[in-house]
């Protein structure tokens, strides 16, 4: 996991996996960073494979702690798996996810003969 701090913005790269037994001390390491002046907490989640009902409750605990201190948490691309549990929890109407833009296959035009 990197943290890093530029301004009122905090933004966190997590790994792996959002789960029981990770979500304690991520909690505790992110929290040293947020202070009453960070406005934004930004958390990139596209290497987060696998979040359980743990990693939910991170959410929603640091949602709680931004929404204290007048500001905005923001998930940054989560992979498909975390993006449809996020739709399943509507965590996704709570919270301003950032998704991957979707692949093109071309227009039309390139079809021309």
């Amino acid at each position: 996991m990197k943290i890093s701090r530029k301004e009122d913005t905090v933004r966190v790269e997590l790994v792996n996996a959002l789960s029981f037994t990770s979500t304690h001390s991520i909690k505790e390491n992110i929290l040293k960073y947020v202070d009453s002046d960070v406005k934004v907490l930004v958390l990139n989640m596209s290497k987060v494979n696998f979040m359980d009902s743990a990693g939910i409750g991170l959410l929603i605990s640091l949602l709680k702690k931004m929404k204290s201190n007048g500001g905005k948490l923001i998930v940054e691309y989560p992979k498909l798996g975390v993006q449809k549990l996020l739709e399943m929890t509507k965590l996704d109407e709570l919270i301003e996810i950032k998704k991957k833009p979707e692949p093109t296959t071309g227009s039309w035009g390139d079809f021309d003969d």
